[in-house]
């Protein structure tokens, strides 16, 4: 069974590995955060994000092939492919303050992967993020490794739009992403894109180079 961890459980986050959740029934999907009172709430009956559709979701797979919890550590030790959706708000100080994204929770959640990760894995920035987030993760998470363990990173933007959050994980327009441009970025791009290709036509799921995806 692939094991498929999500850094960050809220509005990015919870929904689209919900749906992979939904529509992989043999994929084991982990969704964790530090906040306990949201992971309270994703394992209650009232969710903390209402979008149409997500209830049926959730409830559907929850405790079957999805999970929320706030062990972060032994998610990402189990998992596969982790995705880091976290928090991006707007600097309110330094350089760029009340414009540039604070990429603080990012960084935070990279380093926490390269400390407590075993073994390989594949990384998916997938956060309302600025261009080259991606390969700034990469120069954290080889600072932080070990020579035994590989980390492959991949982009997969979001384009989810309030309201309609659930339609557009299931019938998107398209998928992008992003990889390193070398055999292992692809085979690591090749594991996303069979994951999306379950119920996304393949037509619709397009790769690209890290740098593009992020545009």
């Amino acid at each position: 069974m692939v094991n498929i961890c999500c850094i960050g459980a809220g509005y990015v986050g919870g929904p689209s590995c919900a749906v992979i959740a939904y529509q992989c029934h043999d994929i084991k999907v982990t969704i964790v955060d530090l906040n306990q009172a949201r992971i309270d709430a994703w394992n209650s009956d009232s969710l903390p994000i209402y979008e149409p559709g997500l209830d049926e979701i959730v409830f559907a797979r929850r405790g079957k092939n999805l999970f929320f919890s706030t062990d972060v550590d032994q998610a990402i030790i189990d998992a596969d492919l982790i995705f880091v959706s976290v928090n991006t708000p707007t600097k309110k100080s330094g350089m760029g303050a009340g414009m540039a994204a604070d990429l603080a929770y990012i960084e935070t959640a990279t380093r926490r992967i390269a400390q407590v990760a075993t073994t390989s894995k594949v990384v998916i920035e997938k956060s309302t993020v600025p261009c080259r987030t991606a390969q700034s993760m990469r120069t954290i998470l080889e600072a932080n490794s070990s020579k035994d363990i590989r980390f492959d990173i991949l982009s997969n933007p979001e384009f989810l739009a309030e309201g309609t959050a659930i339609s557009d994980l299931t019938k998107p327009d398209r998928v992008l992403i992003g990889c390193l441009q070398t055999p292992e970025g692809f085979a690591a791009q090749q594991k996303l894109v069979d994951v999306y290709t379950r119920w996304i036509p393949k037509e619709k799921v397009i790769t690209m180079n890290l740098w593009s995806s992020e545009l």
